[in-house]
């Protein structure tokens, strides 16, 4: 027994993917298109980014008043920095309670700044909240500064925490308001003292 199969109808197939890859591909060109044009418009166009609302402070003048507090601030901490003596890999109980008193004096500073910065006269509803919001997450940080300086005083040698705020240390909430406003010389200090 023989069994014979129909020719395969080869003609009417060669096009059709063809086509079924050209549409997608122009598919794919139009949607890259849109998203490109869209990122350009947020990057080139748009003049404000999604932080503005939340962090970017409004009140004409405040900007220089905040850097001219801070810079004096600054100088006043930075001042206050010695480094003689180098890295102590053991400190005795002496060595670390003269650190924590230069630590209390640095966040002494800071503590200032942000009171001073705090009371700078501010318009609008949205700026008072901005600067609430702003001396809220700044407290923190003084408060962890506070707790590790405590801690020295007790003898207990451990390093220095930051709570913890969406995820992240809290200097960074901070430093996303100084960033935004351009008084990057107002965030928290990188180190302890300077």
């Amino acid at each position: 027994m023989t069994v014979t199969t129909d020719p395969v109808d080869t003609a009417g197939a060669g096009p059709e993917p063809r086509k079924r890859r050209s549409i997608w591909k122009w598919i794919l060109v139009v949607v890259s298109l849109v998203i490109a044009a869209m990122w350009g418009y947020v990057f080139l166009v748009r003049k404000t980014t999604i932080f503005d609302d939340v962090y970017v402070m409004t009140t004409p003048g405040w900007h220089d008043k905040a850097r001219e507090i801070c810079d004096a601030a600054n100088t006043r901490r930075i001042a206050l920095k010695d480094t003689a003596g180098g890295l102590i890999e053991h400190p005795t109980p002496e060595q670390m309670i003269q650190r924590a008193d230069i630590v209390d004096q640095a966040t002494d500073i800071v503590e200032q700044m942000v009171a001073d910065i705090v009371a700078i006269p501010v318009t609008g509803d949205k700026d008072v909240q901005r600067m609430a919001t702003f001396q809220q997450y700044y407290d923190v940080v003084i408060a962890d500064r506070r707790t590790y300086t405590a801690a020295l005083r007790t003898g207990e040698l451990q390093p220095y925490l930051e709570t913890a705020v969406a995820g992240g240390p809290v200097t960074n909430v901070v430093t996303d308001f100084t960033s935004a406003n351009g008084i990057e010389r107002c965030a928290p200090p990188g180190e302890l003292v300077n």
